[in-house]
Parts: structure tokens; C-alpha cells; sequence
């Protein structure tokens, strides 16, 4: 295992996080653990992500730095790491959602300081 799917997979044991992905900003998958369609689910999220992006920048309220969704079944949510990469994790878990978020945020930066993804 590389360094960012071993920071990604201790992730999601902590989080209790079900899977995770990391994709860049034109959509691209760089990595995914537990994800069947990895690729389509991290053109999707690019999709989602750039729209919400461009919603925040129109309406002048700064540029994107945390998005989150819930379902019927669970939470995703996404954070920007660095430049246009995101990471994105899925939750069946929404009880836990605030430490979750932090979680994700707190990998957001320590992943930043990966040459990869910077």
C-alpha cells in the first residue's frame, strides 16, 4: 500500500467510514477503497463538486471547502484537499456526523502534504 490509500484506509477505520475516494479536480479517480465504479463515482462527484463550487462563487460566499449530502441509507461528504484535489467518504453512519467531518477535514490536510497531491 502507498502512503495516501494507508492514510485513506486508517481513515476510514477510525471514521467507521463504509468507503472513501480521492479524485482531482477534472474528475479523475487517484485512488478508492471499497468502491465498486470508482472511476464513474469520482466523475460524479467532480460534477457535483465544481457546480457547487461555481453556486458558492456566484453568490460571493468564498470558494468551496467542505460539501455534504445525506441520504435515505447514510452521508457523504467531501473536502477539498489541496488545489482542485478532493476527498470524498460515505458514511452509513450519519450519528457520528460531526466527528466525521472533522475527520475529514483533519485527512484533507495531512494528505495535503503528500507531493502527489499537492
Amino acid at each position: 500500500m502507498n502512503e495516501i490509500t494507508t492514510t485513506l484506509n486508517d481513515f476510514l477505520v477510525t471514521t467507521k467510514s463504509t468507503a472513501a475516494l480521492i479524485l482531482n479536480g477534472k474528475g479523475k479517480l487517484i485512488t478508492s477503497l471499497h468502491l465498486d465504479y470508482g472511476d464513474s463515482i469520482a466523475a460524479m462527484s467532480a460534477a457535483i463538486l465544481s457546480m457547487s463550487e461555481k453556486f458558492l462563487i456566484d453568490l460571493e460566499k468564498g470558494s468551496l471547502k467542505q460539501l455534504f449530502l445525506k441520504s435515505s441509507e447514510g452521508v457523504v461528504v467531501g473536502n477539498k484537499i489541496s488545489g482542485s484535489n478532493f476527498i470524498v467518504a460515505f458514511s452509513r453512519e450519519g450519528s457520528n456526523l460531526a466527528l466525521l467531518m472533522r475527520s475529514t477535514e483533519e485527512v484533507s490536510i495531512e494528505l495535503s502534504k503528500n507531493s502527489l497531491l499537492k
